[in-house]
């Protein structure tokens, strides 16, 4: 199920979870009832989050064109599928047309793409967050909270490729031309916490959380683009991964589940005594387990929680 379908689903549960129990209870809350209230703050509360995430540039790196050989190592720049698709593919190396000279409107011989011209600045940019929250309250001011959050991540990065032109056998002056290579990702995290309403107004207090954090990674695409007016090129860095050969790196390296732990600082509103909207300030050190040398790195978030009390 993708990201967009998963909450949609949880937006239809929340409504009609709402229409039932607002049905239900429409004789016991009316006017005459002469019932006693009894509400000591426990009970289930459903939610959704909606939000943006920082993620840390450490496994950025996985997209800056060296790639893994068959055994999973980093290849060298020789080796790199960067070089090979630039140089030897599209650059005519192994005998073909130059459609690299092409798109930069020189002559064959008259580019270069050096170690010194790989990608650099692989980051993430900043994405949304959007997820399934929910809290079973113990009190009034003590929860368990159960979170179920999921982004599609894009990754950026520059890499160039120098060109010398000759006029009557003079060289002219070196010129740097700078392009863009991409990457996708997609992230599942799963939260078990537990949360404390701080204070004790009724309608506006912070609030404090934190807990385990599992996240599930999924590598999910990296190309290089050279863009041109003539003769653009697009490359498609994950080809190589498509032979049978790298079924155990796809499978080791490029999917992942990793620990972690969660934290939440914020603002909790009640609207009601069925609605609350909480802000918050969400940072994660989560092992991202994609990678060689997946390492522990903090991802942050900012957004709002809506909760409908059950």
């Amino acid at each position: 199920m993708s990201l967009r379908k998963f909450y949609h689903a949880g937006l239809l549960c929340l409504f009609v979870i709402g229409g039932h129990r607002g049905y239900a209870q429409s004789d016991s809350d009316s006017p005459d009832s002469t019932a006693v209230s009894t509400d000591d703050g426990k009970g289930l509360h459903l939610g959704i989050y909606v939000g943006t995430y920082m993620a840390n540039k450490y496994s950025a790196s996985m997209y800056d064109g060296y790639g893994l050989d068959i055994n999973g190592l980093r290849n060298t720049f020789g080796n790199s599928f960067m070089y090979n698709q630039i140089v030897n593919y599209y650059g005519g190396g192994l005998g073909g047309v130059d459609q690299i000279a092409l798109a930069l409107n020189v002559n064959h011989n008259e580019w270069s793409f050096t170690e010194s011209d790989m990608p650099i600045n692989m980051h993430y940019n900043i994405t949304y967050l959007v997820g399934l929250n929910m809290r079973y309250n113990l009190s009034k001011q003590e929860a368990l909270v159960v979170n179920i959050n999921g982004t599609k991540l894009t990754v950026n990065g520059n890499f160039s490729i120098s060109t010398v032109t000759t006029n009557n056998g003079i060289q002219g002056v070196p010129q740097v031309h700078q392009f863009v290579v991409t990457g996708g990702e997609q992230r599942l995290m799963f939260q078990l916490g537990y949360q404390r309403i701080l204070g004790t107004n009724d309608k506006l207090n912070f609030f404090a959380e934190g807990g385990l954090n599992i996240t599930m990674v999924k590598y999910l695409k990296n190309q290089a683009f050279i863009t041109s007016t003539t003769n653009p090129v697009q490359i498609d860095l994950m080809s190589p991964y498509n032979q049978d050969t790298y079924n155990y790196v796809r499978s080791k390296y490029f999917v992942g589940v990793g620990p972690g732990i969660f934290a939440g600082l914020g603002l909790n509103l009640t609207l009601s005594p069925k609605y609350t909207v909480q802000a918050l300030y969400m940072p994660s050190y989560d092992r991202i387990k994609m990678g060689l040398y997946p390492s522990f790195k903090l991802q942050h978030s900012f957004g709002l929680r809506f909760y409908y009390n059950l």
